[in-house]
């Protein structure tokens, strides 16, 4: 696939591959290209649907593909990342897209933020602020009529823009703003651009003639979503009279209004909160693993023994399993996965066997030439090229003793007789891995915030 940069003439080549039932607000064409300069959306067409990447700090994700011919562009998608032997992730998943990767995907690791949730509202109780729980936004609303019953609050469109443009420049004036912010508004000004190819409903308070208020949504299947609500802050009670008026005009046209997330900021968070959602909806990323069969045999060096687990070897490897602090840079925890399941031996003795019999994790134990449990190294996150990712964790009372550079070493080596590439993490405060994995013949190939990445060539 040869992918380029979403732009505002690909809004209707794009717009028949966005049927879904879904109510999260990434999967409205709107969302999608007012967010695609900090996306980092790009596209790529195929006969019979449309790929979308989105690259989040240098990390590309796409958006599960729609439409008649999904499964081509799944097939596409894994290839590209088999040819740049990257990991396959997509973002924007929703329940029934959840369905489709675990059908297609032997192992799947799911992460959602509470910043990023979205926050779901009945139409109905925006639009009418019944009951106790909205008797504040009820009163800033009626004291707004009250002080301006001159107010009119009116569609506007395309012609109106030159009008909306200086109200946002001078929303944007009104205190210094943080680069989060600085992006937002060029986002809506991005979208407001677009309104001759966005099916936008857009609306605004004025009073004495002058714009206090404007809001931009869009509807997606039963659901309005929200794009932009913002107002001047001296018109007491501005913002409940233009969020209840909005709703009331569309109530007719969608049964839930979508106010999207709060970024993780607290003032946001504490009002969205105040008009009280029905849900939160999680805007879902997945890590999709591949399964590939790993002939690997015994492993011998000087001193250790690296085999597949026994049944005796369960307790001690529960144990290392369990000790929090052994596995505070194993980046994973245990709990996640464990149900209802007690964390003992039979638990995580069934783990090892399935993830192996899928063809997706292999863990392999770690002893002395005595026999003595040292540890687990651990191949997995299979790619679509072939390579794998390879861990290592040693028990407590084995610590420093240069067990892990040993095993590593070992490991990687009979690893790379049959993958093409193998690669590697640890955080950036984890210095004693860094070392081991250098030592093990990798090279360091990037960082994020939390994170060291390397890779160890055939």
């Amino acid at each position: 696939m040869t992918f380029r940069k979403l732009q505002k003439s690909d809004i209707a080549a794009i717009r028949p591959y966005f049927h879904t039932s879904s109510r999260v607000c990434t999967r409205a064409v709107g969302v999608l290209y007012m967010w695609a300069k900090p996306s980092d959306t790009e596209i790529a067409f195929y006969e019979g649907g449309v790929v979308i990447k989105n690259t989040f700090g240098g990390t590309e994700y796409f958006v599960p593909p729609q439409g008649e011919n999904a499964a081509k562009g799944f097939r596409l998608i894994e290839e590209y990342v088999r040819q740049t032997g990257g990991a396959l992730r997509f973002c924007s998943i929703d329940d029934e897209d959840l369905k489709r990767l675990f059908l297609r995907y032997p192992a799947i690791e799911i992460e959602s933020h509470r910043d990023y949730a979205d926050y779901l509202y009945l139409t109905s109780d925006l639009a009418d602020y019944k009951g106790k729980k909205y008797h504040g936004q009820k009163n800033h609303r009626n004291k707004f009529f009250r002080e301006y019953p001159q107010y009119e609050f009116l569609s506007f469109g395309e012609e109106d823009l030159p009008l909306i443009y200086d109200f946002l420049e001078r929303h944007k004036a009104l205190a210094p703003r943080s680069r989060e912010e600085l992006i937002e508004y060029d986002a809506c000004f991005k979208l407001l651009g677009a309104m001759d190819s966005l099916d936008l409903l857009a609306a605004m308070i004025r009073v004495d003639g002058e714009i206090a208020a404007i809001t931009v949504g869009e509807i997606l299947n039963d659901t309005l979503i929200i794009h932009i609500e913002k107002a001047l802050p001296f018109y007491e009670g501005v913002y409940p009279t233009i969020c209840s008026l909005f709703a009331q005009k569309y109530a007719d046209k969608a049964t839930y209004i979508n106010r999207e997330d709060d970024a993780g900021d607290v003032g946001l968070r504490t009002s969205k909160l105040q008009y009280h959602p029905i849900e939160l909806i999680d805007k879902r990323n997945a890590l999709c693993s591949f399964s590939r069969p790993l002939p690997i045999g015994t492993i011998f060096t000087d001193r250790l023994v690296i085999d597949e687990f026994t049944p005796a070897d369960l307790s001690a490897y529960a144990a290392l399993a369990t000790d929090d602090d052994r596995n505070r840079y194993w980046g994973y925890d245990y709990r996640l996965d464990l149900g209802t399941d007690p964390p003992d031996a039979e638990h995580f003795g069934r783990e090892i066997r399935e993830d192996a019999a899928r063809g997706v994790c292999y863990s392999r134990k770690i002893a002395d030439l005595s026999g003595r449990f040292l540890g687990e190294a651990v191949l997995y996150r299979f790619r679509a090229d072939g390579s794998a990712e390879l861990g290592l964790r040693i028990v407590r009372d084995a610590a420093g003793n240069g067990y892990g550079r040993e095993a590593y070493r070992a490991v990687a080596d009979a690893a790379l007789i049959s993958l093409p590439k193998l690669h590697a993490r640890c955080y950036k405060s984890n210095e004693p891995s860094r070392k081991m994995i250098l030592a093990a013949g990798f090279s360091s190939v990037g960082e994020d915030e939390e994170m060291l990445y390397f890779v160890r060539e055939k």
